[in-house]
């Protein structure tokens, strides 16, 4: 079993598929590519740890185990989908599921521990996921409408017995009796799934086990006694899977590993019917929209590069709004949107790494750096020559590609993550 295999997926749309690669290049990293997802790559020369290249500091590249990257892609939603993702943190599933439904789509990422999802919205602002919203809830509780998502991505707790290579002692405290609290669970989720989902609606129920009581028994729970009809998973290229534990279980996914990544479990459920999803009474926002006729706005800003929806503005921070969040989420519902910047006595600060902020062509105060080394030297605090006139937050790009916004004072350019 190759329990070594690294691998990490492009954060970028085809056209930038090529200045990524370079970049990584540039500085040293090789890699080649997964035959299972175009953007996937397994990691082959680390100078240095992958997570400190300028790619992965600018979320441009995401590091995930190629296991993990399956329920998304399994799930299989359209551009312009709206998906409900029950145990979100840290957030590798939602941001891959925000990439798949792309800038018209929207995704609604759950999480229960606050730590948790701290993390979940630190990594949904690093790959610059937009077109998502979180909320702090026990997803078997979460006050949401019956049979209103058509699409859903169920990832609950388990006891990671697939994880051994980074866990070696999952198997140790997750063994015997202590699985049964992680079982009930697991079974509250997909009840409270089934109730969510609209009729005709599907879902991708996620483990990374191997324990049958957390995978194909749940299978059986949620088929028998629940009411869900499986529907059959394609075989991932690549992958090594494994039969099932249990009889008449044909099309769920039991990765085993030993192609290398985690091993893990899949299985898609289709609630029967074909009806409408209900809408619910929507929700009035907390904080107040910006009016941004009255706000300063730094010219490197391109408000119109964002999807459709509102900016408000709560305690100081800028956050957008989707307007699918708007449409759908019901008053009963306490979520936050996506931080995109700061306001201060009605001046708009963008986030540095909000590149969904950018133009796609530099401006003429925008710093477009050629040579990785000026990246990382400005992101050690070097700072860089600029023209002498002109302040504010201005565009940075690698070439043509976005960035997000550095510093200009004077006739220096300097970096801040504040």
């Amino acid at each position: 079993m190759n329990t070594d295999l690294r691998t990490f997926r492009l954060i970028c749309g085809p056209k930038d598929v090529e200045t990524v690669e370079e970049l990584l290049r540039a500085q040293g990293f090789e890699f080649r590519p997964e035959p299972f997802y175009s953007m996937a790559r397994i990691l082959e020369k680390e100078p240095f740890p992958l997570g400190e290249s300028v790619a992965a500091r600018f979320g441009r590249i995401y590091i995930q185990d190629r296991s993990s990257m399956l329920p998304p892609l399994m799930l299989g939603p359209d551009e312009g989908d709206v998906v409900l993702d029950m145990c979100a943190a840290p957030g590798s599933k939602t941001g891959l599921l925000a990439r798949l439904v792309g800038r018209d789509g929207f995704v609604l990422a759950s999480e229960p521990s606050s730590d948790r999802l701290a993390l979940l919205r630190q990594n949904l602002r690093k790959v610059q996921a937009v077109n998502t919203a979180t909320v702090h809830y026990e997803s078997q509780k979460l006050p949401l409408p019956p049979s209103s998502w058509k699409i859903i991505q169920l990832d609950p707790p388990c006891s990671g017995w697939g994880t051994l290579n980074k866990n070696p002692k999952a198997m140790e405290v997750w063994k015997g009796e202590k699985t049964i609290p992680l079982v009930k669970l697991q079974r509250k989720l997909l009840s409270k799934a089934y109730e969510l989902l609209a009729p005709g609606g599907r879902l991708v129920y996620s483990t990374c086990t191997t324990n049958v009581q957390e995978n194909e028994e749940q299978t059986r729970f949620a088929t028998e006694e629940l009411g869900f009809e499986l529907f059959d998973l394609p075989h991932p290229e690549g992958f090594t899977i494994a039969d099932p534990l249990l009889p008449n279980m044909d099309g769920v996914l039991r990765v085993d590993g030993s192609g290398g990544g985690q091993g893990f479990y899949l299985c898609g459920l289709r609630k029967p019917g074909n009806e409408e999803k209900q809408i619910p009474d929507t929700c009035n926002p907390p904080g107040k929209k910006i009016n941004f006729k009255r706000t300063e706005i730094p010219d490197s800003v391109d408000l119109t590069a964002l999807p459709e929806g509102e900016i408000y503005e709560f305690k100081g921070k800028a956050m957008f709004l989707n307007k699918h969040a708007l449409e759908i989420l019901p008053k009963e519902l306490r979520w936050q949107g996506f931080h995109i910047g700061k306001l201060n006595r009605d001046k708009f600060k963008p986030d540095p790494f909000g590149r969904c902020l950018l133009p796609e062509k530099p401006d003429s105060s925008a710093l477009v750096i050629e040579n990785p080394q000026d990246i990382t030297n400005l992101l050690a605090g070097q700072s860089l020559s600029a023209p002498a006139k002109g302040k504010g937050p201005v565009g940075l790009y690698y070439k043509d590609m976005l960035l997000g916004f550095t510093g200009k004072k004077g006739p220096r350019y300097i970096w801040t993550d504040k």
